[in-house]
This record gives structure tokens, sequence and C-alpha cells, in this order.
């Protein structure tokens, strides 16, 4: 029997909730929701969306409420879809109304064109986001990432004679670190 299994993303923990988008999915006629945190910007970690994509059979649809919960980009939100139709199932997204079997071009087309509406939407957030850095950096409130490894550490582990390998391991972080810490 032919199932809706819907798909939730939300890009942080940070102030967001997925809630409003389950519980959405689940007036949609979802019987599962499959709910990933993280950056849609890409899909590499999106362990739940894969979960999804392994599950769907033939007849089943994956239902997602807009285009860029699944893909800021073409080219992924058209890889998710060819999986999909590859399964013999059907890709909906409801808003704007989208439903693709990979018979139509228009459901295609209308792919594409979100798909890369959500790129230059990706593109324009990266670049208020160097210009907020580039202000703040002018401002000199702008400090960058906080440091995760301790140089003092890693110099006093090489003081007692540690390899710059041994360092990294016993310290879990990479090699290229260790040195950087020890040239600075």
């Amino acid at each position: 029997m032919a199932k809706t299994l819907g798909y939730a993303r939300i890009s942080t923990d940070d102030g967001q909730d997925i809630t409003s988008q389950k519980t959405r999915l689940e007036e949609l006629g979802a019987v599962v929701v499959f709910c990933d945190v993280g950056n849609g910007s890409s899909l590499n970690g999106r362990d739940q969306l894969e979960a999804a994509l392994r599950l769907i059979e033939p007849g089943d649809e994956l239902l997602a409420l807009h285009p860029d919960r699944l893909a800021r980009d073409t080219g992924d939100l058209l890889t998710i879809a060819k999986r999909i139709v590859e399964k013999k199932a059907v890709l909906r997204v409801h808003d704007p109304m989208i439903r693709f079997d990979g018979s139509d071009i228009m459901g295609e087309l209308m792919l594409t064109l979100f798909g890369m509406i959500g790129s230059v939407e990706k593109h324009f957030i990266k670049a208020r986001q160097r210009r907020g850095i580039e202000a703040a950096k002018l401002k000199d409130v702008y400090k960058g990432r906080p440091a995760t490894i301790d140089p003092h550490q890693i110099k006093q582990l090489r003081a007692k004679g540690m390899r710059p390998t041994d360092i990294a391991r016993e310290l879990k972080i990479g090699r290229a670190s260790v040195y950087r810490a020890l040239a600075a």
C-alpha cells in the first residue's frame, strides 16, 4: 500500500523549531516525518533524508513543504527527485505545488527553477554574511571562530619530547594543526 513520507529540515537548533513543519506534513498525509537539522546547501550529513530515500518504495511519495527544505541547489534538488523517480515513487512539494514523477517535463522545469532560486538565495545569504563580517572587522568586534585547540598544551607536549604525529593523536586533532601551533 502506497504511503506518504514527509521530510522536514531546519538550518540550526538555535531558535528554530521543526515542530510546525512536522505537524503540517502530518496534516497533509505524511505517515512518517523524517527531520534533519543542518545546512541545506549540501546533501552531506542529511541522514534523515538518506533514510527516507532508502525506505521509499514504488507508489510512495516523499512530501516536503517547500523546495528549499529539500535543497538550496538545482543539482541537489534534481538528484533527490531522480532518486525518488528511480524507485518508481513521486516527489511532492506543497508550496509551490509541484508533483514530480518523471513523466512531466513541467515538473522538472519547476524543480529546476526553484533549485535556481535556492542557489541565488544561498549566494545572497553568503554575501550578506561576508558584508557583516567585514563591517564587524572594521569596528574591531569580529574575533572569528573561537579557538578549539590550545597551542600552549601542544607546546608543552612538544617540550616533553612528543612528536607532532603523537601530539595530534593524543589531542585528537590533525597534524597540520599541531604544526601551525608550533610555528606560531
